[in-house]
């Protein structure tokens, strides 16, 4: 392969997930549709899908003159081809690492203790301000690069381990070099209110003074340099309040910043109320939900994403997936890859504890980490599903049913990753 006007025929894998429909999120007993052809082919063109069908249909259109020859077939016999994944919620552009707080947490030391005792994102905090942006770069790079390498062609990336002006612009930088540099597709998110920092911690009037700026000054400048596509909150206890949330959001969206937020994980705070009041794309953990607040997430149309690596790395409840898709809930699930709470970058596996931990079959949470995954980033007309006009982003797995991927959690099951019609997992040949 030397390029990506290449045609290349993907032929004859034993399964092959489309996840056939349209671009909206799904809910309840749509999230079991994942559009299932048996002994399949693709054909890619110019990094695009071209053609989708079963191998039949491929050889007699071939007969027919009604595909062209590919310039290069790749078999798939016996074989799965699917959807690349899409990770929705990463933190991932940070310096250091925090790999002294995993011995507390074994020890018995739970996030918020840690957190007061100046640990956890402050610590992250300070060793993020200390990182130059090319430092930032090359630490994030080779962590994005090991996420691709586990099936992840898509990410969202947050800042919010700057807490200040410059730190969360040079976080957001980083993003976009990650971007246009070395090619990933990426969203990015300002969360400069992730946590109050070491600075502003003294009294109220230090706290209301922080979060006005992020109001007032850091917002506006992500927005002038173009450095993101939405605005996070965490707000939960310990973090910011639903009315401080209100006032960062609503700010946010005056600068024409979507949202995405940070609710319910350490209890019923607001955050969720708060998604579904305002709108926002995505309300992400949800460890603490009531009928009522499952409902209003429902009509106000938000994507429920969920972090099951945090419950496991916390030792936290998993969120209730199975209550949200019977309550008409669409999912999305997603690493939630940062330095402290949970530094997994194997989106594959935490589909799996989608299962064993959320309650989600097997089907669910592919949709959850392809299709649903897209919707919420407003990507579901470029990935996340296997239809010609969309982006060639998909995985060649060696075996010849999806189940297996749930199953044998962790298993080294991903033959392949292909992104914009390119081979990714090696160099290009």
């Amino acid at each position: 392969m030397t390029g990506v006007s290449t045609t290349i025929a993907l032929t004859n894998a034993a399964q092959m997930l489309t996840l056939a429909g349209d671009e909206a999120a799904r809910a309840g007993a749509a999230m079991r549709e994942l559009g299932i052809l048996e002994h399949a082919t693709l054909v890619i063109e110019d990094g695009r899908i071209a053609w989708v069908g079963t191998h039949a249909e491929f050889t007699a259109k071939l007969a027919a003159g009604e595909l062209a020859a590919p310039q290069v077939t790749h078999d798939c016999s016996g074989a799965l081809i699917m959807p690349a994944l899409i990770d929705t919620h990463t933190h991932l552009v940070w310096a250091g690492h925090r790999r002294d707080e995993l011995e507390l947490r074994l020890g018995g030391a739970d996030y918020e203790q840690i957190f007061a005792a100046g640990g956890g994102i402050l610590s992250s905090v300070r060793q993020t301000r200390a990182a130059s942006e090319q430092q930032l770069y090359e630490q994030s790079l080779a962590r994005i690069t090991r996420m691709r390498s586990c099936g992840a062609t898509t990410f969202e990336i947050k800042s919010g381990y700057g807490l200040d002006l410059e730190s969360e612009l040079r976080q957001l930088r980083v993003a976009r070099r990650l971007r246009d540099e070395a090619g990933f597709r990426i969203k990015a998110t300002c969360l400069a209110a992730h946590a109050i920092p070491e600075e502003a911690r003294g009294s109220d009037d230090a706290r209301a003074a922080f979060i006005d700026r992020i109001c007032t000054q850091i917002l506006p400048a992500v927005v002038g340099e173009g450095l993101a596509d939405y605005a996070d909150v965490f707000c939960d206890r310990g973090a910011f309040t639903k009315a401080e949330a209100r006032k960062v959001c609503e700010a946010a969206l005056r600068l024409g910043l979507e949202l995405r937020l940070h609710a319910n994980e350490f209890g019923h705070t607001g955050g969720a109320e708060l998604a579904a009041e305002l709108r926002a794309r995505s309300a992400d953990h949800l460890l603490h939900l009531s009928d009522e607040e499952r409902a209003a997430l429902r009509e106000a149309g938000v994507v429920a994403t969920l972090l099951p690596g945090t419950s496991l790395v916390l030792g936290k409840p998993y969120a209730n997936g199975r209550a949200l898709i019977e309550a008409g809930v669409p999912i999305a699930v997603a690493t939630d890859c940062n330095p402290g709470s949970c530094a997994l970058e194997n989106l594959a596996v935490v589909l799996a504890l989608a299962s064993y931990g959320c309650k989600l079959t097997p089907a669910e949470a592919v949709v959850a980490t392809t299709h649903n995954a897209a919707a919420s980033l407003g990507l579901a007309s470029e990935v996340g599903r296997l239809a010609p006009g969309l982006s060639a982003d998909l995985l060649v797995i060696a075996s010849n049913d999806y189940r297996e991927l749930v199953y044998h959690a962790g298993s080294p099951l991903i033959r392949e990753v292909w992104s914009r019609g390119q081979r990714v997992d090696r160099a290009p040949v």
